[in-house]
């Protein structure tokens, strides 16, 4: 797979344009646990977290330009991170790093190169893995796409939506999370209320279908609303 198969989206912002390089760090720390009934050195898996470290380019200090962004976010909770895989599948696998924080900031400056910017996110909420289940344009009250996930879940899960763009004023527009055990018949697992750009994340619970769409019920007076929506079956944290 090649390396543009990536994708990273922090917020209502896709950066991957100005994103030359990303790394997810999966990692538990370890305590040891020897004792004196001990025949080797014994250790205990300690919590584990998730990190994401993001390499890109220095394009000035514009708003909306990813140095602002970065900064805005820098030592600060509260942003949703998501890293898609393989964007060409529609329903790839993807990370998402809720609340999460801006913890680095380098510039690079060589003589003879590109300045470059690079930033480290992480997050005390744990990282969830989910798959991409809409990334478009709602211009209409319509359903999306619905994905299989193979199995559906007794535990609920989580649900988050990167609201890139609206066209006009959004006044509490809605979004639904939906799921099904056919493909026929539908049900309400949860709804995104916007009206302003941005990340947003939503918890599921009870038994949800092995079928996921993502469906707009009201535009809130916007003609259109670009998004993208990841789900996680089960609480599933990586």
């Amino acid at each position: 797979m090649k390396g543009t198969e990536f994708r990273i989206w922090v917020d209502e912002f896709d950066f991957s344009s100005s994103t030359s390089q990303v790394d997810v760090s999966f990692e538990v720390g370890e305590a040891e646990r020897t004792s004196l009934a001990s025949e080797a050195q014994e250790f205990v898996p300690l919590l584990p977290k998730c990190t994401v470290a993001q390499n890109g380019y220095f394009e000035g200090v514009l708003p909306a330009g990813f140095e602002r962004e970065l900064q805005d976010r820098f030592g600060v909770n509260g942003a949703i991170v998501t890293v898609l895989t393989q964007q060409s599948d529609a329903d790839c696998v993807a990370y998402v790093l809720p609340d999460a924080g801006g913890y680095g900031m380098v510039f690079g400056a060589p003589v003879a190169g590109l300045v470059t910017l690079n930033g480290q996110w992480g997050t005390a909420a744990g990282a969830v893995r989910g798959r991409r289940v809409f990334d478009g344009t709602f211009d209409d009250t319509e359903e999306g796409a619905s994905v299989d996930f193979g199995a559906g879940a007794t535990a609920g899960g989580r649900a988050f939506l990167h609201v890139a763009a609206i066209t006009g004023i959004a006044t509490n527009a809605t979004v639904e999370v939906q799921s099904s055990p056919d493909e026929s018949t539908w049900s309400d697992e949860g709804t995104f209320t916007l009206s302003a750009v941005g990340g947003y994340s939503l918890a599921m619970t009870g038994t949800v279908g092995r079928y996921i769409r993502l469906a707009c019920t009201s535009l809130g007076g916007a003609s259109a609303i670009e998004c993208m929506a990841v789900v996680s079956m089960g609480i599933e944290e990586a």
